[in-house]
């Protein structure tokens, strides 16, 4: 691909960070959207002072700053979003509706007005809601049983509406769960809640749910991969591709990687019992990848490897920082 100027929303984050660096390498001139609700710029410390890159820190609500950003753009990488799939009590209930549907409309009527046709966007399995047969595959139903879950459909559904009637090529990728090592440990992950918690006290895990559940999980970097081939390869108009592995990881067996990883013996599990972890969540997923499979990509790693992984990094992290 030759080099282009390219917004990145969500750019802070730990999956949009990791991108930017990718599309600063590749050549591209890179802006970045953030309210840093979420993300942080220590991620874009490679990138400060890059002559072709730009951090703006701002909303998607704002739509008077997204227009100005977007006419500047050849291609949206959309992937600013609420990132909780969990509802806490005291949350408000149109948090998901606000950022995740109407800062999706943003990016899509300032893409309209300017004569943007590129859009990238990170959706999610969540889409999916529960599901008796695996893998899921992209055609299937879209059953979301979170608010969260939800949002990324009708942003979807928004996105499947500006293609039709207003010519806009578009990528959107349903992701199982990503992790690495910028993903951001506390309330985010599984992976980071068992490390926090067994740094705490090493001799008891709480463990949502029944430890069974069971879902797919991949590497930022591979999940990059994946995106930047379905844009080199897939041709234009409005394409769908689950981005995972093959396979699935029970919670259970992930909290054993960590014990081991942080060199725990005799760890008491404690379940709270239950087939899903928190009210909306879905507790086995396991993605059909043939279609992004047919352009060449295929995860390197298992659910486990890509796991133990991201152990290894955020417990290397959490040990230089002590």
């Amino acid at each position: 691909m030759s080099p282009e100027r390219a917004l990145v929303t969500g750019g802070a984050g730990c999956i949009g960070s990791a991108l930017v660096e990718r599309l600063l390498a590749r050549g591209h001139q890179v802006s970045v959207l953030d309210n840093l609700s979420s993300g942080t710029e220590a991620h874009l410390a490679a990138c400060a002072g890059h002559p072709r890159f730009a951090f703006v820190h701002g909303d998607l609500l704002d739509l008077e700053l997204v227009d100005a950003l977007v006419a500047d753009v050849e291609t949206v990488y959309h992937l600013a979003a609420n990132p909780d799939v969990k509802l806490s009590p005291d949350d408000p209930t149109d948090r998901d509706l606000q950022q995740n549907v109407l800062g999706t409309y943003h990016v899509l009527e300032s893409m309209r007005r300017h004569g943007v046709r590129r859009l990238a966007f990170a959706s999610t399995s969540a889409v999916y809601g529960l599901n008796t047969g695996q893998p899921i595959p992209e055609d299937h139903p879209l059953r979301p049983i979170s608010l969260y879950g939800a949002s990324k459909a009708g942003a979807e559904a928004l996105i499947g509406a500006f293609h039709h009637l207003f010519g806009l090529d578009a990528w959107i990728f349903r992701f199982a769960n990503i992790v690495g090592p910028r993903v951001r440990r506390y309330g985010r992950t599984v992976v980071g809640d068992f490390i926090d918690k067994l740094q705490k006290d090493p001799g008891r895990l709480t463990i949502l749910g029944d430890g069974r559940q069971a879902k797919s999980y991949l590497l930022v970097d591979e999940c990059l991969d994946a995106m930047l081939c379905a844009m080199d390869r897939a041709p234009a108009g409005m394409q769908i591709f689950n981005l995972g592995c093959e396979d699935a990881l029970p919670v259970r067996r992930i909290a054993d990687l960590v014990v081991e990883a942080l060199g725990l013996s005799q760890v008491q599990y404690a379940l709270t019992g239950g087939d899903g972890g928190w009210p909306g969540d879905v507790p086995r997923f396991r993605l059909d990848v043939t279609r992004i499979g047919q352009l060449g990509w295929r995860a390197r790693f298992s659910s486990e490897e890509a796991v133990r992984q991201s152990i290894a990094a955020l417990v290397a992290g959490a040990a230089c920082r002590s």
